[in-house]
């Protein structure tokens, strides 16, 4: 096939950015993380037969984005926390 024929290659991003429309909300860094995880998962999830990991890692990806995408929570998570909520208590059945 001729190159501008109508199999056209795609970058990786493109093609994500169209399957996954919130990589618009990742900042331009994050986004070239996701998409070498996402390359690298797809290729071992393929060898595996096991879509876990790939999965895993589209829903932790997914979950920074909506952070970056509302920039209240972005900011208090970007804060140190300077509050003491004192002691954590021992789990139920603990010795």
């Amino acid at each position: 096939m001729s190159p501008g024929g109508p199999c056209t290659r795609f970058s990786a991003d493109e093609v994500l950015c169209d399957e996954f429309s919130w990589i618009d909300m990742l900042p331009e860094e994050d986004r070239a993380v996701f998409v070498g995880g996402f390359v690298r998962a797809f290729r071992a999830s393929a060898e595996l037969g096991d879509w876990q990991s790939l999965d895993q890692l589209v829903t932790e990806w997914k979950a920074t984005a909506i952070v970056h995408s509302d920039r209240a929570p972005a900011g208090l998570l970007a804060e140190p926390v300077v509050d003491d909520l004192g002691p954590v208590p021992k789990p139920d059945g603990a010795a």
